[in-house]
């Protein structure tokens, strides 16, 4: 068993670098670039989470800071670290796929809606899920709650907006990418 758990662990740290075995790319420039995603994701997503709770939590009537606080800690953390995740994985298709500066932009508006659609489709719903039972507002005020429907549709609606604001990201950073690294 510790033989499995040592192999798996050697597995865990060899498979990064598989992206990019065999390319000629700059180690250091590959290395900057997977780091700056990833901090302009988490950024963004922080921004984007704590924005979509702040809001919804001013949303409701008379809401103490102490409950807006509890919906929007949770949702801003949230967003980070799915931001974080998208951002790296943006980076890695990116740096894989070498493109050129025009296909760059083609290709940063579909990794950055598929991106963005992901932290969206998380966000929205986790928003929801936490607001309805913590904050209080008049029965009726957000209109029939039912979970099943609500979340659903928070999903849908959270994959768009985060899917349009993603496109856009992803049309300028995968150029400046290409640009940096040189395709």
């Amino acid at each position: 068993m510790r033989r499995f758990g040592s192999a798996l662990c050697a597995l865990l740290l060899v498979v990064p670098s598989l992206t990019l075995a065999g390319s000629d790319l700059d180690v250091d420039r590959v290395e900057s670039v997977r780091t700056g995603m990833t901090i302009v994701g988490a950024v963004a997503g922080l921004a984007a989470g704590a924005s979509i709770g702040i809001s919804f939590s001013v949303d409701a009537i008379d809401t103490p800071l102490s409950s807006a606080l509890l919906l929007a800690i949770p949702v801003a953390a949230a967003g980070a670290a799915t931001a974080a995740l998208a951002g790296r994985w943006i980076a890695d298709v990116t740096l894989r796929d070498q493109p050129t500066l025009l296909a760059a932009i083609l290709k940063g508006a579909g990794l950055g809606l598929v991106g963005g659609a992901f932290v969206g489709g998380i966000l929205f719903p986790l928003n929801f899920a936490i607001a309805h039972p913590l904050l209080d507002v008049p029965e009726g005020y957000w209109g029939r709650f039912d979970y099943p429907q609500t979340v659903g549709m928070a999903v849908l609606s959270g994959g768009f907006w985060g899917g349009f604001f993603g496109a856009c990201a992803g049309t300028v950073l995968v150029p400046i990418i290409s640009l940096y690294m040189g395709f």
